[in-house]
């Protein structure tokens, strides 16, 4: 406690003891309040169909949305204030973050924000929001998405090398999570063209079967919905094959323009399997298809989409958000 206060109140001849506590937390916040802010969004909260998830260092994990306390989103909010609302069960979700020290905080689960293997920086959030809201936009939490784009393109700096590198890691990492195998059976020493090319065969087995059904159903004037649906399928396999072939194909570019150019070209199949899977979901989402019971296997691979749907929408809404200023 300085001497000016404790001078004031002997003079005063008030009774510290009391109103220590409170003197006390008044001192911290005034060291420590001007360093925090709260933003009523956060980018890593995703509504995906009704579905909310949280993005945050790469998950794709459910959680449940609760309204921050109104009274700590203001300017006089403290990190033992924000603390206390802290709920670490890894569901609960305020849709909100504040920085601190430099760093940017999920404010329900007190963990640092963190895309692409990066901490996301107090001054890049700033940085992301001001590109966001050329105007005096107010940022909401229907704003997280595109923030999140943002933050991932600041994280990867525009750099093509960057951008190639992410294109590998994240296809790796979705051909190993779609196909059979475990996750504890990869390391770094596991070669990428056998886990990709592994993961085009299966891709090619799944288009054959759609195709095949569809087949099947023009064939016994089956129901539209359904036909529509496997039709679908069979194209977004297809569109997912395109991707992972044009993927191999850059690696080895080095020729700047041309780089840019299949660059160009990957975006726009990234684009187009972002349209027709929200399509597809919308379409499964709405139980306007529910498959011929007798038809078990038909009945697992629609419950084999949907588990894969919103991990399918991250990952190429993510490639569409990186590769717009890379044309």
């Amino acid at each position: 406690m300085s001497e000016e206060i404790l001078s004031y109140l002997r003079r005063k001849k008030l009774d510290i003891l009391p109103i220590l506590p409170l003197i006390r937390l008044t001192l911290k916040v005034s060291t420590v309040e001007k360093e925090i802010r709260v933003y009523g969004f956060c980018p890593c909260f995703k509504n995906f169909e009704g579905e909310l998830i949280c993005l945050n260092n790469d998950s794709l994990n459910d959680v449940e949305h609760t309204l921050f306390a109104p009274d700590i989103l203001n300017r006089d909010a403290s990190l033992e204030s924000i603390k206390g609302f802290e709920i670490s069960d890894g569901r609960t979700c305020y849709s909100s973050v504040y920085t601190y020290g430099g760093c940017t905080y999920c404010s329900s689960q007190g963990a640092k924000i963190r895309i692409h293997k990066t901490d996301i920086a107090a001054n890049m959030l700033e940085s992301a929001i001001k590109l966001y809201s050329l105007g005096p936009t107010e940022i909401t939490v229907d704003c997280a998405s595109c923030i999140y784009g943002i933050l991932l393109a600041l994280v990867l700096t525009q750099d093509q090398a960057s951008i190639k590198r992410y294109l590998d890691e994240f296809s790796l990492k979705i051909a190993i999570r779609f196909s059979e195998l475990q996750l504890d059976e990869i390391d770094e020493n596991t070669p990428y063209f056998d886990v990709i090319q592994e993961y085009l065969v299966k891709l090619l087995e799944n288009e054959y079967y759609w195709k095949e059904l569809h087949e099947r159903l023009v064939v016994s004037h089956g129901e539209a919905h359904l036909m529509k649906f496997v039709s679908m399928m069979e194209q977004l396999n297809r569109l997912q094959f395109l991707f992972y072939s044009q993927v191999i194909n850059i690696r080895s570019v080095q020729n700047s323009r041309l780089l840019v150019r299949m660059l160009s070209q990957i975006l726009r199949t990234s684009k187009n399997i972002l349209d027709l899977n929200g399509e597809i979901h919308s379409l499964v989402a709405s139980e306007a298809i529910r498959g011929n019971n007798a038809d078990e296997l038909l009945i697992s691979r629609i419950e084999e989409y949907k588990g894969k749907s919103r991990t399918i929408d991250h990952f190429f809404g993510n490639i569409a958000d990186i590769m717009k200023g890379s044309r």
